[in-house]
């Protein structure tokens, strides 16, 4: 038996930023959730990998359905619409994140995401795996002296992402050693150059033409490594850039929206509003602990 509120708390306070020796995920969150109820159509940025736990439901996604009980495992990628429905007492882990391209070894991030990008997005019978024991070390038992010490867990948090993979892996030839790596590179030089720019109207043949390279063949880059449209990308990396600012500096809305790059506040504030859930103002007051504090 675990406290399912305490895994929760715990998991979102200690496992955010996931550092490995090769691999470095951000945590937008963790859920450990019973009785979820059904949702609505929608996608992320991000990927959303998900434990059954107990109960019952339907994941569905581009047309397909998938059944959900104890001891299946699903995957939802970045820009691919899904839902959870037809729920009866469905009781959820799941794990929202990212990896950071700027602090992973570039050939290991590359083979990572094309595996959970190319890889099947449903198993069962997980319910004994070596990613789901450690899944259920990082919860908070009953009896809180079983518990593992919070100094411990993220190295585990982050050695359960890093065995994903191997979970939804395929038997499919993969790209050379060479071809990886040369994708790997242009990817991480065009979100660096998409970062440095952010003020700038970032179009799809300026950032090809300063990687000396075909729009189309840019366009590919995004669309088949990390299933984000180059448009998806610039916005997201906005987006990304805009909750810094908010967090960490007491800059005007209005100022906060010119410095990533949108034409208008009131276009920022839409965009950011549906991204978050919440206008930049009302994030901002929000997270107000975590904002930064000096002048």
């Amino acid at each position: 038996m675990i406290q399912w509120n305490k895994s929760e708390e715990r998991l979102n306070r200690q496992a955010g930023l996931l550092q490995g020796e090769r691999l470095t995920f951000h945590v937008h969150y963790w859920g450990v959730v019973q009785h979820l109820q059904a949702n609505q159509v929608h996608k992320h940025s991000f990927y959303e990998i998900c434990y059954v736990d107990g109960g019952k439901g339907v994941y569905e996604e581009r047309g397909r359905t998938y059944p959900l009980y104890e001891g299946t495992l699903f995957c939802s990628r970045p820009g691919i619409s899904h839902q959870i429905r037809d729920v009866g007492e469905l009781n959820l882990f799941f794990v929202a994140f990212e990896p950071d391209e700027k602090f992973s070894d570039a050939d290991e991030l590359l083979a990572y995401m094309d595996v959970l990008n190319e890889g099947n997005i449903w198993h069962d019978g997980q319910a004994l795996s070596p990613a789901v024991q450690i899944w259920k070390s990082l919860l908070v038992p009953r009896d809180m002296s079983r518990a593992i010490p919070d100094a411990v867990l993220p190295q585990l948090a982050s050695g359960l992402l890093e065995s994903f993979p191997v979970m939804f892996g395929t038997d499919r030839k993969t790209a050379s050693q060479p071809v990886r790596m040369a994708a790997a590179s242009l990817i991480r030089r065009a979100k660096q150059y998409i970062r440095d720019n952010l003020d700038g109207s970032l179009t799809l043949p300026e950032v090809a033409r300063q990687l000396n390279i075909s729009e189309r063949h840019l366009s590919r880059l995004f669309s088949s490594h990390i299933l984000e449209s180059y448009t998806d990308v610039v916005k997201n990396e906005r987006i990304r850039a805009a909750e810094r600012l908010l967090l960490r500096t007491r800059l005007p809305i209005k100022e906060i929206a010119e410095q990533v790059g949108f034409s208008s506040v009131h276009y920022f504030t839409r965009i950011f509003s549906k991204a978050k859930g919440t206008p930049p103002a009302a994030y901002r007051e929000a997270n107000a602990e975590r904002t930064f504090s000096g002048d």
